[in-house]
């Protein structure tokens, strides 16, 4: 059961980042479809890298997603300046 839910997990964290105005912005992606595909693939990969390392830890998870995002180009905005989604 656990080996399912962590995926599952993972696919819904995912799922939200991409669902709203995502804070994170990359300069290689600057079309809509191109920046939500590439954004959901990279959080799915970063989520998966800090639940590895913190398994039991939210508050460790975060800055190794943040770390891990930024290493893929992305840049976290401040809220309200988030992904522009027009094409």
């Amino acid at each position: 059961m656990r080996r399912l839910l962590l995926p599952l997990m993972l696919i819904c964290a995912a799922g939200l980042l991409t669902a709203c105005a995502s804070p994170w912005v990359h300069p290689d992606y600057p079309k809509r479809k191109q920046a939500e595909f590439h954004l959901d693939k990279d959080a799915t990969d970063c989520n998966i890298v800090a639940s590895e390392e913190f398994p039991l830890s939210k508050n460790k998870q975060l800055p190794v997603f943040e770390k891990c995002m930024q290493d893929k180009g992305w840049t976290k905005r401040e809220r309200g300046d988030g992904m522009s989604f027009g094409d």
